[in-house]
């Protein structure tokens, strides 16, 4: 009896520590998991690389008056819609789903 609570009290210490935790019997579950990290950190530079170009060319150029206040307002929404939009693509990818 005392060696069961020890255990389950050095199982939630191992959950609460680690970076990814296996909840199956299926070791193809860490392939799966490196493949979505893989994944989300490709989308992740690719939103980064989306907002600093957006903020290389725009923000200047509103900034001389090239560029309206409404049209950069307008651009700046636009930006934070593709961000939003490509990251939203990770929950719909049903490659690393069950």
């Amino acid at each position: 009896m005392r060696r069961s609570r020890w255990r389950g009290q050095g199982a939630d210490l191992a959950k609460s520590r680690a970076d990814a935790l296996l909840v199956s019997d299926r070791l193809g579950a860490i392939t799966t998991a490196l493949g979505l990290a893989r994944r989300t950190r490709h989308v992740a530079r690719q939103n980064l690389a989306w907002s600093a170009l957006y903020n290389a060319a725009c923000v200047p150029m509103a900034l001389v008056g090239w560029l309206p206040p409404w049209a950069a307002g307008l651009g700046m929404a636009t930006s934070s819609l593709l961000v939003v939009a490509n990251a939203a693509r990770l929950g719909r990818d049903t490659t690393f789903r069950r």
